[in-house]
């Protein structure tokens, strides 16, 4: 469809007239690439069709100017037999050969060489006249800015002779700012009866009727403004863009589309359009599209190209008659991003943005807008360019942008050498553990080897060394350390006391390193605690896990926490500090810290690392606070965070508090899986590692493996003791075996354990202690036992252990059967059950129903048990409820009742059972009234 052609198409059908009255004419269709050309003598050539007239068509290529006589060889084929016989037609292949000749061997300029051409030019054009007298001739030539030198002639010739001759010739020229008209184009204008015709890009009016021929009239009218703004009046753009839509809608069923769909159509109708042109425009293109935003685009775009002001001037003016430019940037995203993929599939796409990237940089530009022209180069980076990426990735910091930090900082690593400042590496892993702590891996060869050639040196090896702990990787540690310490004579106070809190932190998780250490960084007498926050940190952990602590150790973990910028990044002092206390087994304390910190900071500000590590600490308190189904979520949690492929030391805490959390739970199908799961071998090295046995140790003793549970436990026992982390609040090995062995029968030996479990100082309530004063209570006789059970009630009670009083009240329900004592043995049983279904404990739970049931049976009272059929459902609730030893006001928490209406009820089923305390309450009740606990 020609939209906004009437008036040129007029102009050719005047032309044409001419033609059939028996005068020869001219039309020259001027405009930009894809304005339309081909389209309007498409039309033309319709009409000359239907008048009757010969129709010659020739279409020239960039290549047709190396070819003598290329495009009247094409007219000659296009002539009908009619008018071109056998004979007539080898007669002007002949004469076409004859007068290419002379150019094609080199003799173009021989004497009598023109006199030749002359001849047979002479011949060539009579020959057209005698078609010419037999039929009206019309020549079509397409691009003619690409016809050959002679065939130009030949025409020219022809239409100087033929002017009263019924001989048209019609040529398109794509003219831009770039190509000035042609000598021939000039010289045809000179025909005196030559027409001009300039094609311009359409209006945004002729644009909506192009929309409006192909859509609903109604989306024209709406949208058609935006398909000018897309294509800028480019014919050929508008029709892709056309076509685009209509394979949507296709897809869609009759679903409306609302904006213009910009499709793949779209994007080859733009590569059609560079495509056409002149190369130089082709690279001008590529050079805008590279440049994009750049606020100095216009000053870098001659120097990208290699042109002068004025040239590069032309070249844009080229892309706006085109329709692709508005100004000096690209009409629409998907304009810029198909010159691209033009550029990158001609290979030229990384050089331009080098040069780019060189020439920014050249002129001062920021790091990051040179940084991301190097990294989209895809090559490996300049030696130049070092310096840029280090800046550009800093300046992306600033702006919390780390991954693109990352990306600078890869670039300048990828082709890494002795000469690749180690700096820069050390800085990519540090992001890279923000982000993916797997990818950070692949630079710990090199980073190792820089430390062993002297490379990595200062703070760089500090930071190295703390990050091979984390990793385990223990013999580097080592050597790491090693290095440390033969440097500490040249350092100052500051990076003395870091190389401390470094060697405690390692030994800390690996305490077998101290062994390779000199004794002045083995000794931890020869730190000063004043020197900061870090080293008092480190100071107090090292202390308590192993065994030497005193009060000011609670005070320096508290004023570690409390000065901590909880705003910004938390770091290792904060973990040391939260251990501490985690050891001193100051629970509460421990939990309400690790909440603040979990509610306080959205989960995108911290890395994984600190996430999963704040996890771990907050699985373990909520283990020994019996509350275990936070136990399981916060360690799965914390597995979730940690990529299996960089487990570090401190995943046997985690899977430890796992497998522990889902044994209690009675979930031993996810126990079994965490105890399926590969650890690394290194995690055996360290205190992680003992996490993790002492959990196995559990594990193997709650599904009867009594002889792999002991191996657990003294194992881990051995470990402690050999590393002196001897410490009660760190994992109470000894009363685990100690549990061992009374199963096996060995009380003598049990007794034994628990009773050095119970040596070791301990500060305030003690949940360890509690648990061995449990524990022991088992080897003594019934009256003993009791008192002690008691005991170690009250101190698991102000630990704040509920799975461990659960325990405490079950062996002392039975402790009072034992000793005929059936109505506190009943009162102890229903509120070990209570806790324990509260700590999800489901074993504990099973393993008290009998002996609930055992203790009420002693009573002989069946009556209370008759009558409780006839309680009606209210009465039956809060009966059972009070059987299991709630208040009156949590029974009315729990129905969502006054207590008004609780002590109704209790007194009705008072009444209908015979009884007239809780105690006497029958065990039916209790059972029905579980789910509502």
């Amino acid at each position: 469809m020609l939209v906004e052609r009437t008036r040129e198409l007029a102009t050719l059908q005047h032309v044409l007239e001419d033609c059939l009255r028996g005068r020869s004419g001219v039309a020259m269709i001027t405009g930009a690439r894809a304005t339309g050309k081909t389209a309007l003598l498409h039309a033309f050539g319709e009409e000359v069709q239907r008048s009757g007239a010969l129709l010659l068509n020739a279409s020239c290529t960039p290549g047709e100017r190396s070819l003598p006589l290329g495009v009247l060889s094409q007219l000659q084929r296009n002539i009908p037999l009619e008018y071109c016989s056998g004979d007539r037609a080898a007669y002007l292949a002949g004469l076409l050969d004859e007068a290419a000749s002379p150019i094609r061997t080199g003799e173009g300029e021989a004497e009598g060489a023109e006199v030749k051409r002359g001849h047979v030019l002479h011949q060539l054009g009579a020959a057209l006249l005698n078609i010419a007298e037999q039929r009206p001739i019309v020549v079509v030539v397409d691009d003619a800015q690409y016809m050959d030198d002679l065939s130009k002639e030949t025409l020219r010739h022809v239409l100087g002779r033929l002017r009263s001759a019924s001989v048209a010739v019609v040529f398109t020229e794509c003219v831009g700012s770039r190509e000035p008209r042609s000598l021939f184009h000039t010289e045809f204008l000179r025909h005196p009866h030559c027409h001009s015709i300039r094609l311009t890009l359409l209006s945004p009016a002729g644009v909506g009727e192009m929309v409006a021929s192909e859509l609903d009239s109604r989306i024209a009218d709406a949208f058609g403004a935006q398909y000018y703004e897309v294509t800028g009046g480019n014919p050929l753009l508008v029709r892709a863009l056309l076509e685009d839509q209509q394979r949507v809608r296709l897809g869609h069923g009759d679903a409306p589309v609302a904006e213009p769909v910009v499709g793949e159509g779209f994007a080859e109708a733009v590569m059609s359009c560079l495509h056409r042109g002149d190369p130089a425009v082709r690279e001008a293109a590529y050079a805008l599209a590279v440049l994009d935003a750049q606020s100095d685009r216009p000053k870098l775009f001659g120097r990208m190209v290699d042109r002068c002001a004025k040239t590069a001037a032309k070249d844009v003016e080229s892309l706006v008659v085109m329709g692709l430019l508005r100004g000096d940037s690209y009409r629409h995203p998907a304009i810029r991003e198909a010159v691209m993929d033009d550029a990158l599939a001609n290979a030229d796409l990384p050089d331009l943005h080098l040069k780019a990237a060189w020439l920014l940089a050249q002129d001062g530009a920021e790091p990051r807008t040179v940084a991301g022209h190097l990294v989209a180069a895809g090559t490996d980076c300049p030696e130049w360019a070092l310096p840029m990426l280090r800046e550009a990735a800093e300046a992306a910091l600033l702006d919390d942008k780390v991954e693109e930090a990352v990306e600078y900082l890869e670039l300048a690593v990828r082709d890494q050498s002795e000469e690749t400042p180690i700096e820069l590496v050390m800085m990519l892993v540090r992001l890279k553990l923000r982000l993916s702590p797997a990818s950070a891996l692949q630079h710990v060869p090199a980073l190792g080897e820089a430390m062993r050639e002297g490379r990595l040196l200062g703070r760089g090896l500090l930071w190295f060394v703390r990050f091979l702990v984390v990793h385990g990787r223990v013999d580097d540690v080592t050597e790491g350390l090693a290095r440390l310490v033969d440097r500490m004579d040249e350092l100052d106070e500051h990076s003395r006391a870091e190389i401390t809190i470094t060697r405690m932190w390692a030994v800390g998780s690996y305490p077998e390193i101290v062994s390779g250490l000199p004794a002045e960084v083995s000794d931890p007498d020869h730190v000063s605690v004043d020197v900061d926050m870090r080293v008092q940190a480190a100071t107090a952990l090292t202390k308590v896990i192993g065994g030497h602590f005193d009060d000011g150790v609670v005070m320096t973990a508290e004023r570690v926490l409390q000065s901590a910028n909880l705003a910004e990044e938390p770091t290792e002092e904060v973990s040391a500090a939260l251990r501490t206390l985690l050891y001193l087994e100051k629970l509460d304390s421990v939990k309400s810290w690790c909440d603040t910190l979990i509610a306080d900071r959205h989960e995108s500000s911290n890395p994984p690392g600190w996430r999963g590590e704040l996890a771990m600490i907050r699985a373990e308190v909520a283990l020994r606070m019996g509350d275990l189904g936070a136990a399981r979520r916060h360690a799965m949690f914390a597995m979730d965070k940690v990529d299996p492929r960089t487990w570090g030391a401190s995943v046997g805490m985690a899977l430890g508090t796992l497998l522990q959390a889902t044994t209690a739970m009675g979930k031993f199908d996810e126990a079994a899986e965490a105890l399926a799961q590969r650890v690394p071998q290194h995690i055996y090295r360290g205190r992680y590692g003992l996490h993790y046995l002492f959990a196995k140790g559990h594990h193997h003793l709650a599904t009867r493996q009594l002889p792999a549970a002991l191996g657990d436990f003294l194992s881990c026992g051995e470990l402690m003791v050999k590393w002196r982390l001897d410490s009660p609040g760190l994992l109470p090995w000894r009363t685990g075996a100690a549990e061992v062995y009374l199963r096996l029968g060995n009380q003598a030996k049990a007794r034994e354990l628990v009773d050095q479990q119970l040596a070791l100082p301990v500060m305030g309530p003690s949940l360890s202690r509690g648990i061995a004063m449990r524990v022991k209570a088992a080897t003594l006789d019934l009256r003993q036992r009791s008192q002690l059970l008691h005991g170690a009630l009250d101190e698991v009670q102000a630990a704040g252990g509920q799975l461990e009083v659960a325990r405490v009240l079950a062996d002392l329900s039975h402790t009072h059967h034992q000793l005929g004592e059936p109505d506190r043995a009943r009162m102890m049983v229903r509120r070990a059950w209570r806790v324990a279904k509260d700590c999800q404990a489901e074993p504990l739970c099973a393993q008290l129903i009998p002996d609930q049931n055992r203790t009420v049976g002693t009573s002989g009272d069946t009556g209370s048990e008759c009558g409780a059929a006839t309680l009606s459902d209210a009465e039956r609730r809060v009966a059972g409820l009070a059987a299991l030893g709630h208040t009156n006001r949590e029974i009315a928490n729990k129905l969502y009742v006054t207590i008004s209406t609780v002590e109704q009820h209790l007194t009705k089923a008072y009444r209908k059972l015979n009884v007239t305390q809780r105690k006497d309450l029958p065990a039916d009740l209790w059972s029905d009234a579980a789910s509502i606990a």
